[in-house]
């Protein structure tokens, strides 16, 4: 069962949650294995993490790039350490591109409310990436990890910038919240 998640403190619904999985499951790039141009001017950006609720998974401050691999259809999270940033990257991400989302285009790019709202109709109409099972930390259980969820919405910021806004899932804890956004 997936857990609330937070975004700026307010609680989005199972049901936001169930609505926006089950659209990420709908046809992703075109089958000819180029960049879409909807996500092209995401791509080979380094994004600022500015804000993080979950500092531990994605620390405020560390640097990402989306870089599409048309070998495998899918773009890579490829993450750098700075001086600074709050907190190292971990498992999955401390790898540079370990970490692929797919795209899947929608009818428009969400603005940072839309997500903020967490209305379930809005947020699976927007442009976004998303991978599961993501390790980003050990879990409690000694001996094993815990996975995670992740859907990074595309944002259109202003004077030609770019942001994304990150949600992290975790369906093994009911107890957490996690959003993040970052700029170019």
């Amino acid at each position: 069962m997936y857990r609330n998640l937070t975004i700026y403190g307010r609680r989005l619904g199972v049901s936001v949650v169930v609505a926006v999985l089950a659209f990420g499951a709908a046809p992703s790039l075109a089958g000819d294995a180029t960049a879409d141009s909807f996500l092209a001017g995401w791509l080979g950006h380094e994004f600022t993490i500015q804000t993080s609720t979950i500092n531990d998974h994605i620390p405020v401050g560390g640097k990402l790039t989306f870089v599409f691999d048309s070998d495998d259809n899918v773009v890579r999270v490829c993450t750098r350490t700075v001086a600074g940033q709050k907190g190292a990257w971990r498992m999955d991400f401390a790898v540079p591109c370990n970490v692929t989302l797919t795209f899947t285009r929608g009818t428009r790019y969400c603005t940072l409310e839309d997500v903020k709202a967490g209305n379930a109709e809005v947020l699976s109409s927007c442009h976004r990436m998303r991978s599961r099972d993501i390790a980003m930390r050990p879990s409690k259980v000694k001996g094993s990890v815990e996975l995670n969820d992740m859907i990074a919405f595309l944002v259109e910021g202003g004077n030609g910038k770019h942001v994304i806004s990150i949600l992290v899932d975790s369906p093994a804890r009911v107890t957490e919240n996690g959003s993040v956004v970052g700029g170019d």
